[in-house]
């Protein structure tokens, strides 16, 4: 893991001696909306001003709600947008196999975005890549949080586990999937209801990527990517993801790697202030 010069390290300790919590802020004001894509529609949300931009990408799991602690933070000083893919949260269901970094395409000129910064939880961070290569020029920055990228192999454990919580979740006992040691620390038990209680809200979210296909593998043309990049991982989270962010570092020419002390792979719902801090400093540093 390399050591940051500037000051997004210096951030991250203070904000992890500090406790890490919620930080005080304001609610921004924000405006939904949906658009329509081709066989559905996807719902967003906009948010602040400014000249830079972020972009929010959730994993496969929850929806963009996993972000609501660390929104009204970053709307303060940058204009944020988030979105449920499809199957997602309030987006309707996909009838058939898409490209997701295509939905981003529609979403980024229907909110008038030439460029942004994109941050990307897990699968999320597949599809900032995926966007990447396919229009460098409007990736000011990319975020890659508990990375999962096409092309990396998964180990026999990853695959055991994932079995596991799927006999969990189709047998109805998600208290118990949730349980899962990787996915939040041990003592996350509030962060561990709200995750329930997303998932019961929207059930539809459970098996949603299924019918999502990458661009192109992306692992091999990594090198191509020349936005800066910051891969933020939870101490805890699961070896295949803690593997993917190392090869990751060393595959893109501007890549840097920091492990996010007691937090899992929802790093941003147990520290959002930690987080959301990380991602300031990185997107207001000086190239």
């Amino acid at each position: 893991m390399r050591l940051f010069s500037t000051p997004v390290a210096a951030i991250a300790l203070g904000c992890l001696l500090l406790g890490g919590g919620v930080a005080t802020a304001q609610p921004a004001t924000s405006t939904r909306a949906t658009l329509a894509v081709d066989g559905g529609t996807l719902a967003y949300e906009t948010c602040g001003a400014g000249p830079k931009a972020i972009v929010l990408l959730h994993d496969g799991i929850l929806h963009s709600a996993a972000f609501d602690d660390v929104w009204p933070i970053l709307c303060q000083r940058f204009r944020v947008v988030r979105y449920d893919r499809r199957g997602y949260g309030a987006s309707s269901p996909a009838l058939a196999a898409y490209a997701p970094a295509k939905d981003l395409e529609a979403l980024m000129k229907a909110v008038g975005l030439e460029h942004a910064t994109f941050v990307g939880s897990s699968s999320g961070s597949g599809i900032a890549v995926d966007y990447a290569l396919a229009h460098p020029e409007a990736v000011d920055r990319l975020v890659l949080v508990g990375p999962w990228v096409s092309g990396f192999d998964v180990s026999l454990g990853f695959i055991a586990r994932s079995l596991n919580l799927a006999a969990k979740v189709k047998m109805g006992d998600l208290e118990g999937a949730v349980k899962d040691p990787y996915i939040l620390t041990k003592t996350a038990d509030a962060e561990r209801a709200r995750v329930v209680a997303w998932l019961k809200a929207n059930p539809g979210n459970l098996g949603a990527g299924a019918r999502e296909r990458p661009l192109a593998v992306a692992k091999p043309r990594l090198g191509e990517i020349q936005a800066s990049t910051l891969i933020l991982v939870g101490e805890v989270d699961i070896k295949d993801v803690q593997e993917q962010a190392k090869a990751l570092e060393t595959l893109m020419p501007h890549a840097r790697r920091m492990i996010v002390p007691a937090s899992g792979h929802f790093l941003y719902l147990e520290r959002p202030a930690t987080f959301a801090e990380i991602v300031r400093a990185f997107v207001e540093e000086q190239p």
